[in-house]
């Protein structure tokens, strides 16, 4: 990814670098912003520093909070009591652990995940929900009767 031409001094702080990184690692800014939860255009906006991101109107505090979710790590509450050390694990460890059916087949693993529930990342850590795309209503064409074509044929018809 090239460098933008006006740098922001949000383009300074970590998120902004881990969101670079997996843009190149991926190649992909759109599959990156799926994976985000948000838009594409929005995600070349921060990452170009154009539109209201680049006037310095735009808070970035969403974006990136969504970064670190989506892509950073965590210190596991359960696993660094279990191993008695500060454990971390990726946004995407955290997400498979806490965000899996209940495991039945192992009393640790269901200890593991009954701990998530508890975990202040679960609902950080959560699979962004995919959206729905709205359609833009628009009239109908019968019912326009503001259409000048439309109001001639209907005046004038008594024989």
């Amino acid at each position: 990814m090239k460098p933008p031409k006006n740098p922001m001094p949000y383009m300074a702080e970590p998120w902004f670098a881990m969101l670079v990184a997996e843009c190149d690692r991926t190649g992909n800014v759109a599959a990156v912003a799926l994976r985000m939860g948000v838009s594409a255009p929005l995600l070349y906006q921060v990452l170009a520093g154009t539109g209201e991101y680049g006037k310095g109107k735009a808070s970035t505090s969403r974006i990136a909070e969504k970064v670190l979710h989506q892509l950073g790590s965590y210190p596991c509450p359960h696993l660094s009591e279990q191993y008695e050390e500060v454990r971390v694990i990726s946004s995407d460890d955290c997400r498979r652990y806490a965000h899996r059916p209940p495991p039945t087949g192992s009393p640790r693993e269901l200890k593991h995940w009954q701990a998530c529930r508890r975990c202040p990342h679960f609902g950080a850590s959560a699979p962004p929900q995919p959206r729905m795309p709205t359609t833009r209503r628009r009239p109908d064409a019968a019912d326009d009767t503001t259409d000048p074509a439309h109001a001639a044929t209907s005046e004038g018809t008594t024989s």
